[in-house]
C-alpha cells in the first residue's frame, strides 16, 4: 500500500464585476483549516484485470475541514492522472472514496494527492 501525505487545504473568495465600462475583481485572505491532511490507498484483486486494482483511498484531517469538498487523484507515469475522486468529507473531516468502479491497476499507480477547499 502507497501512502502519501499531500496538505493542500485551500479556499477561495473573489467577487467580480463586469459591466459595458468596468471589470473589476477582488480577493481576500481565509483562513485553512488545517496543516496537512493524508491520504493513502488499498488494494483489491480483480479477477478481470487480472491483478490489483485500488480499492479505496482513505482520507483523514482535522475537525476544522468537516463538511469540505475533496478531490482524490491517482497518478502514473509523468504525473499522468489515472483517476480522480470527488466528495465531502464527514464531521470529523474523513472520507473514504471508492476507486473500485474505475478499475484503476495498483501497479500503474506512483502517487496519490488529496486537495480539500472549502
Amino acid at each position: 500500500m502507497g501512502v502519501v501525505t499531500f496538505g493542500a487545504v485551500t479556499a477561495f473568495a473573489a467577487t467580480l464585476s463586469v459591466s459595458s465600462k468596468s471589470l473589476g475583481s477582488g480577493n481576500a485572505t481565509v483562513a485553512t483549516c488545517n496543516a496537512t491532511a493524508q491520504v493513502s490507498y488499498t488494494t483489491s484483486y480483480s479477477s478481470t484485470l487480472p491483478g490489483y486494482i485500488v480499492a479505496t483511498a482513505p482520507i483523514t484531517s482535522a475537525v476544522g475541514c468537516a463538511n469540505m469538498s475533496y478531490r482524490v487523484t491517482l497518478t502514473g507515469a509523468g504525473n499522468a492522472s489515472l483517476g480522480e475522486q470527488t466528495g465531502s468529507l464527514d464531521s470529523s473531516g474523513a472520507a473514504t472514496p471508492s476507486f473500485t468502479s474505475l478499475n484503476v491497476s495498483a501497479a500503474n499507480v506512483t502517487g496519490v494527492s488529496v486537495a480539500v477547499t472549502g
